[in-house]
Protein backbone atom coordinates (compact mmCIF):
# COMPACT_ATOMS: atom_id res chain seq x y z
CA UNK A 1 0.00 0.00 0.00
CA UNK A 2 1.21 3.66 -1.03
CA UNK A 3 1.23 6.20 1.21
CA UNK A 4 1.39 10.06 0.59
CA UNK A 5 5.07 11.03 0.42
CA UNK A 6 4.00 14.14 2.61
CA UNK A 7 3.50 11.50 5.24
CA UNK A 8 6.56 10.46 4.86
CA UNK A 9 5.69 7.14 3.49
CA UNK A 10 7.86 5.76 0.65
CA UNK A 11 8.00 7.48 -3.15
CA UNK A 12 5.29 7.55 -5.03
CA UNK A 13 5.21 4.75 -8.01
CA UNK A 14 5.32 6.82 -11.21
CA UNK A 15 1.74 6.15 -12.13
CA UNK A 16 0.29 7.00 -9.09
CA UNK A 17 2.58 10.29 -9.42
CA UNK A 18 1.24 10.79 -12.64
CA UNK A 19 -2.34 10.22 -11.76
CA UNK A 20 -2.02 12.85 -8.75
CA UNK A 21 -0.24 15.26 -11.19
CA UNK A 22 -3.15 14.79 -13.86
CA UNK A 23 -5.94 16.03 -11.24
CA UNK A 24 -4.20 18.14 -10.61
CA UNK A 25 -3.00 20.26 -14.04
CA UNK A 26 -7.30 19.46 -14.43
CA UNK A 27 -7.99 21.39 -11.22
CA UNK A 28 -5.64 24.25 -12.95
CA UNK A 29 -6.57 23.79 -16.67
CA UNK A 30 -9.67 25.73 -16.19
CA UNK A 31 -7.86 28.63 -14.49
CA UNK A 32 -5.14 28.91 -17.36
CA UNK A 33 -6.59 27.39 -20.67
CA UNK A 34 -7.91 30.24 -22.99
CA UNK A 35 -10.98 29.52 -25.15
CA UNK A 36 -9.03 30.60 -28.64
CA UNK A 37 -6.45 28.30 -28.18
CA UNK A 38 -6.46 25.31 -31.03
CA UNK A 39 -7.48 21.75 -28.81
CA UNK A 40 -3.86 20.40 -30.04
CA UNK A 41 -2.48 23.67 -28.48
CA UNK A 42 -4.48 23.01 -24.94
CA UNK A 43 -3.58 19.61 -25.50
CA UNK A 44 0.46 20.16 -25.16
CA UNK A 45 -0.09 22.70 -22.48
CA UNK A 46 -2.11 20.18 -20.40
CA UNK A 47 0.97 17.79 -20.89
CA UNK A 48 3.60 20.48 -19.99
CA UNK A 49 1.22 21.53 -17.11
CA UNK A 50 1.27 17.82 -15.74
CA UNK A 51 5.05 17.33 -16.23
CA UNK A 52 5.98 20.12 -14.26
CA UNK A 53 3.65 19.28 -11.74
CA UNK A 54 5.12 15.84 -11.58
CA UNK A 55 8.88 17.29 -11.64
CA UNK A 56 7.30 19.33 -8.45
CA UNK A 57 6.27 16.66 -6.73
CA UNK A 58 9.18 14.33 -7.35
CA UNK A 59 11.88 17.40 -5.75
CA UNK A 60 9.31 17.37 -2.82
CA UNK A 61 9.78 13.89 -2.34
CA UNK A 62 13.93 14.09 -2.83
CA UNK A 63 14.21 17.35 -0.65
CA UNK A 64 12.76 15.30 2.38
CA UNK A 65 14.87 12.00 1.51
CA UNK A 66 17.37 14.46 1.76
CA UNK A 67 16.59 15.51 4.97
CA UNK A 68 16.46 12.24 6.49
CA UNK A 69 19.68 11.24 5.31
CA UNK A 70 21.13 14.15 6.35
CA UNK A 71 19.44 13.33 9.91
CA UNK A 72 20.57 9.55 10.08
CA UNK A 73 24.31 10.47 8.45
CA UNK A 74 24.44 13.20 11.58
CA UNK A 75 23.60 9.99 14.22
CA UNK A 76 26.26 7.81 12.38
CA UNK A 77 28.42 10.48 13.00
CA UNK A 78 27.96 11.51 16.50
CA UNK A 79 27.90 7.74 17.41
CA UNK A 80 31.33 7.10 15.79
CA UNK A 81 33.05 10.31 16.99
CA UNK A 82 31.82 9.71 20.61
CA UNK A 83 32.39 6.14 21.08
CA UNK A 84 34.38 5.64 23.95
CA UNK A 85 36.52 3.46 22.05
CA UNK A 86 39.20 4.39 19.53
CA UNK A 87 37.69 3.34 16.01
CA UNK A 88 39.80 3.30 12.87
CA UNK A 89 38.77 2.98 9.69
CA UNK A 90 41.73 1.81 7.14
CA UNK A 91 42.12 1.97 3.26
CA UNK A 92 43.69 -1.18 1.65
CA UNK A 93 47.10 0.46 1.80
CA UNK A 94 46.97 0.84 5.60
CA UNK A 95 46.64 4.42 5.52
CA UNK A 96 44.11 5.94 7.38
CA UNK A 97 40.87 7.39 6.18
CA UNK A 98 38.93 8.26 9.28
CA UNK A 99 39.49 8.35 12.92
CA UNK A 100 37.03 8.81 15.95
CA UNK A 101 37.66 11.63 18.63
CA UNK A 102 38.92 8.73 21.02
CA UNK A 103 41.08 7.50 19.00
CA UNK A 104 43.13 10.63 18.00
CA UNK A 105 42.71 11.04 21.93
CA UNK A 106 44.33 7.83 22.74
CA UNK A 107 47.26 8.41 20.25
CA UNK A 108 47.75 11.95 21.55
CA UNK A 109 47.39 13.39 18.00
CA UNK A 110 44.69 15.91 16.45
CA UNK A 111 42.23 13.69 14.16
CA UNK A 112 42.94 15.71 11.15
CA UNK A 113 46.54 15.03 11.45
CA UNK A 114 46.06 11.00 11.47
CA UNK A 115 44.35 10.88 8.41
CA UNK A 116 46.50 9.84 5.38
CA UNK A 117 48.66 8.47 8.00
CA UNK A 118 49.91 4.69 8.02
CA UNK A 119 48.80 2.95 11.22
CA UNK A 120 51.81 1.03 11.82
CA UNK A 121 53.24 4.19 12.38
CA UNK A 122 51.24 3.77 15.98
CA UNK A 123 52.00 0.25 16.51
CA UNK A 124 55.08 -0.86 18.88
CA UNK A 125 57.49 -2.45 16.32
CA UNK A 126 57.15 -6.46 17.79
CA UNK A 127 53.13 -6.21 17.32
CA UNK A 128 53.56 -4.65 13.60
CA UNK A 129 54.14 -8.08 11.89
CA UNK A 130 51.04 -9.41 14.02
CA UNK A 131 48.74 -6.14 12.30
CA UNK A 132 50.53 -7.50 8.77
CA UNK A 133 49.33 -10.65 9.23
CA UNK A 134 46.12 -10.45 10.40
CA UNK A 135 45.01 -7.39 7.54
CA UNK A 136 46.66 -10.05 4.76
CA UNK A 137 43.87 -12.45 6.48
CA UNK A 138 41.02 -9.69 6.09
CA UNK A 139 41.54 -9.20 2.27
CA UNK A 140 42.43 -12.62 1.34
CA UNK A 141 39.58 -14.13 3.50
CA UNK A 142 36.92 -11.33 3.97
CA UNK A 143 36.43 -12.97 7.14
CA UNK A 144 36.79 -11.14 10.45
CA UNK A 145 39.89 -11.41 11.81
CA UNK A 146 40.79 -10.27 15.67
CA UNK A 147 43.89 -9.81 16.46
CA UNK A 148 45.42 -7.52 20.15
CA UNK A 149 48.78 -5.25 19.44
CA UNK A 150 50.55 -2.62 20.98
CA UNK A 151 50.43 0.96 20.27
CA UNK A 152 52.40 4.00 20.82
CA UNK A 153 51.23 7.80 21.81
CA UNK A 154 52.92 10.47 18.99
CA UNK A 155 54.93 10.83 21.92
CA UNK A 156 56.42 7.36 22.11
CA UNK A 157 54.43 6.50 25.41
CA UNK A 158 52.27 3.58 25.49
CA UNK A 159 48.74 4.19 24.28
CA UNK A 160 47.56 0.20 25.86
CA UNK A 161 46.42 -2.80 23.94
CA UNK A 162 44.02 -2.16 20.28
CA UNK A 163 41.68 -4.65 19.12
CA UNK A 164 41.30 -5.02 15.44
Amino acid sequence: MNQDPREGGPATPVSDLRKRAEEIARSNEAKTRQSMLPDEAGQVLHELQVHQIELEIQNEELRRTQGKLELMRAHYFDLYDLAPVGYFTLGENGLIIEANLTAADLLGVARDNLINRPLTQFIIKEDRALFYLHRKQLFETDAPQTCEFRMLRADATPSGRASK
